[in-house]
């Protein structure tokens, strides 16, 4: 007889419980409770990797090369085996697999018959919102209930990306055991826009203003209500550092209009040490030490204290910050302020810098605007016999600004979007001899990804225009480094002479292109091919200096604070030229 049900995701729900099951067996497992090799047989389709792992046997990570390929399970999971086998071999859609479980001495064999599975008869899709892109299921494809379920999800989180919190979303899959297949159908209706409404914040510590919660809200009453706005509100009320807990609850709504409530609690520990040391092939040893205070005489104010040594650089800093600082008609300022003393060596001159510096912050959407004042007393002392580098003390002041416009998608991690920003510094004369120099840096980003494939560009322009051309060495433009040219470490790349030479101070013009495509091949790991261009040229609005080119590989692993990232990069006119670089963020 012909058999007609509606799938309720029975499968996945026993397969989680059969998960929680296991988790928590795994918790009481004793170092020395006895564990059996375990062994899949039969596989046709399915990945084995995925079933040990579902069983909760030990497997090595992809690159723990120098371990057994032999799987191993505790005594403890045995029993479960059975439910969540068949949990999982239902929820990827073989609903008549069947399977034996064979102990024998210290070895266990699972025997599974993969039978034929269900697949996509027919998708039915009814909307007046662009899902069809959302909706991988295909006809001829196997039916997973976690596929439909994953769906499901992600036009839930599509539609209030998109500002739409009232939608009508239906979702069914019709399964027919005989025939092996299943029809699936899609019925959405998108609704009206939502809109958030006036903010409350129910509960705060004691101490910290309401005014430095309100300051991180990265919407306005009245903007579209998009979960994407509510995420760069909890970003930035956990970049404060204060707060242990932090909820914005929105599941309120009058209307098409969102209140958020948000709820937030102190952090137990507001004190934060770290010492690192490490060696580096250019410059030996290398050591720093932090001390952070989040919360600084009270009210959400930040203060750290950082001191760096190697043989290059040794340095000493303190950071404060005043969030909320003063506001009107609902715009905040935060003040940042930090002072220290570096002795920095280069090529042909060592640099030592006293230095003040003082900026308020204003960030509004995607809009960031910072305004400053900064105090330089540095001193060079010549070590070579290049006639460019001028030596002596110079007595910096400058006001500066910057303008960032961030479209991006994410600022740890990125897939799409484009970035744009403009930095300015106005130096005024610090003698008689001298005059003033205007310095600024023009900046674009683009990225883009299509499915696994994610391509990204950079373009950066600098230019100096100082008429008395009495400048700090160390005020030029340099390149080098994981955001400019990865072949050379940071600042290694002063005015370039020919494809493989530089000076040893930099430029007054400043061009920079990198262009990146990453591929992942894995859950959390990339591929990474990448191109880099640098032009440094020792006059003002000079273009006629050549090109230093590299390329390289490398390797990205996904982590909640942004990629870990492995580069090996050469200089494609002499491949002697190369580096191999790590970084965590992203530099697009």
């Amino acid at each position: 007889m012909r058999r007609l049900i509606m799938v309720l995701l029975l499968a996945s729900a026993t397969l989680s419980v059969a998960n929680a099951s296991q988790e928590t067996n795994q918790t009481v497992t004793q170092e020395s409770e006895q564990k059996y090799e375990i062994t899949i047989e039969g596989l046709k389709h399915l990945d084995a990797d995925d079933i040990y792992g579902i069983v909760g046997a030990t497997t090595k990570s992809w690159f723990e090369f120098w371990k057994s390929d032999k799987h191993y399970i505790p005594a403890s999971l045995l029993t479960s085996i059975s439910d969540t086998l068949r949990g999982y071999l239902d929820s990827k859609g073989y609903y008549d697999a069947t399977f034996k479980i064979i102990k024998n001495g210290d070895r266990v064999i699972i025997k599974i018959d993969e039978g034929e599975p269900v697949k996509v008869s027919k998708v039915d899709i009814d909307s007046d919102y662009p899902i069809k892109d959302i909706v991988k299921f295909e006809k001829g494809d196997v039916f997973e209930t976690s596929k439909f379920t994953d769906i499901k999800s992600a036009i839930k989180s599509k539609l209030l990306k998109d500002g739409y919190c009232s939608y009508d979303l239906n979702t069914k899959a019709y399964v027919d055991l005989d025939k092996k297949s299943v029809d699936l159908v899609y019925k959405l209706k998108k609704g009206d826009l939502c809109y958030f409404g006036n903010t409350t914040v129910v509960e705060k510590p004691e101490g910290i203003p309401e005014k430095v919660i309100i300051s991180r809200l990265r919407y306005k009453e009245g903007d579209i209500f998009t979960t994407e706005k509510v995420n760069d509100t909890y970003t930035a009320l956990s970049q404060l550092g204060v707060f242990g807990r932090t909820l914005i609850d929105t599941n309120k709504k009058f209307f098409n209009v969102v209140p958020p409530e948000i709820h937030t609690a102190l952090k137990d520990k507001l004190h934060r040490y770290t010492i690192a040391a490490g060696y580096d092939s250019k410059v030996g040893m290398r050591a720093k030490a932090t001390y952070h205070h989040y919360n600084f005489l009270g009210g959400a104010r930040s203060l750290q204290l950082s001191a760096e040594y190697s043989s290059e650089l040794k340095k000493v800093e303190a950071n404060f910050l005043q969030p909320a600082l003063f506001g009107w008609n609902n715009r905040y300022f935060d003040l940042f302020a930090k002072t220290g003393y570096f002795e920095e060596v280069y090529d042909n001159y060592n640099e030592k810098n006293t230095y003040f510096d003082m900026k308020l912050r204003h960030i509004e959407g995607d809009l960031t605007v910072d305004t400053g004042l900064a105090l330089e007393n540095i001193q060079i002392d010549k070590t070579g016999y290049d006639p460019s580098v001028i030596g002596g003390s110079f007595l910096m002041l400058y006001p500066y600004g910057e303008i960032t416009w961030d479209k991006r998608d994410s600022k740890l991690d990125p897939q799409n979007g484009y970035y744009l920003s403009l930095y300015a510094e106005y130096g005024l004369p610090f003698d008689p001899e001298a005059s003033n120099y205007l310095k600024y840096i023009l900046e674009g980003r683009y990225i883009k990804t299509f499915g696994l494939l994610t391509l990204a560009t950079v373009g950066k322009f600098g230019s100096i225009d100082d008429s008395a051309g009495v400048l700090p060495a160390s005020k030029y433009f340099y390149a080098g480094g994981a955001y400019s040219n990865r072949a050379y470490g940071d600042k290694d790349i002063g005015y370039t002479i020919s494809p493989t030479e530089d000076g040893s101070i930099g430029g007054r013009t400043w061009l920079n292109f990198s262009g990146e495509a990453d591929y992942q091949f894995m859950e959390k790991i990339s591929g990474a091919m990448f191109y880099d261009a640098t032009m440094i040229a020792e006059g003002t609005y000079d273009f006629s200096a050549p090109w230093i080119e590299s390329a390289g590989v490398g390797v990205r692993y996904a982590t909640p604070m942004g990629p870990v990232k492995m580069d090996f990069a050469v200089n494609t006119h002499d491949t002697s030229i190369n580096r191999i670089s790590f970084m965590i963020g992203q530099s697009f």
